[in-house]
């Protein structure tokens, strides 16, 4: 089965199920992995820029029909030419679903702090402290009365970044506006009431 036949029944078994969103728990996860690309090195080899994956699980409840608070708890790792890098997050975050049904396109705001290390090829290690706040738009799939899927496509953050070199005890501090037009990221819901 190709992907659009898997999409499209996907939509249609999401609009066949009945639904009641307000007053229901939602356990989730995300995962989202960005490729660096090729770089062209100063002797004309290839290589591989790099990767970034990040895993997400969270907690939300629908406080009314269509709108959802929560947290979530992330990791990243990030491989590219100069090290690597461990972040952890935690971002609380409140989710509006535009319309209604089974398929219904929504915008999620989230903000939180993180912190991590940093161990590098050439100089020296560091630790990072940061800062975020992001809008995400995406669509939310209701699967059947227990399970959904979500799917967010792109993004607008801005980031706060204080960095330290664990060498010299340098710190530098950087803020950020990024606008990622291809952030994909997929992910799957329990749902629950109590």
């Amino acid at each position: 089965m190709n992907r659009w036949t898997f999409f499209i029944v996907l939509l249609l078994a999401g609009t066949a199920v009945k639904a009641q969103y307000s007053q229901e728990w939602v356990i989730g996860g995300r995962i989202n992995y960005m490729n660096g690309g090729r770089v062209l090195m100063p002797d004309g080899e290839r290589k591989k820029a790099g990767y970034t994956i990040k895993v997400a699980p969270s907690l939300a409840y629908f406080i009314r029909n269509g709108l959802a608070v929560g947290v979530g708890v992330g990791y990243e790792y990030t491989k590219d030419l100069r090290g690597r890098q461990h972040t952890g997050e935690i971002v609380p975050f409140i989710r509006y679903d535009f319309g209604g049904g089974q398929v219904r396109p929504f915008l999620r705001a989230e903000t939180g702090w993180g912190w991590g290390r940093s161990y590098m090829k050439e100089g020296n290690d560091g630790k990072h402290f940061l800062w975020t706040s992001t809008l995400k738009p995406g669509v939310w799939i209701r699967i059947t009365d227990r399970w959904a899927a979500e799917a967010t496509f792109s993004s607008l953050q801005y980031k706060r970044v204080k960095a330290t070199d664990l060498e010299t005890d340098e710190t530098i501090t950087r803020d950020k506006w990024k606008f990622r037009w291809l952030d994909i990221s997929f992910g799957f819901a329990c749902i629950f009431r109590w």
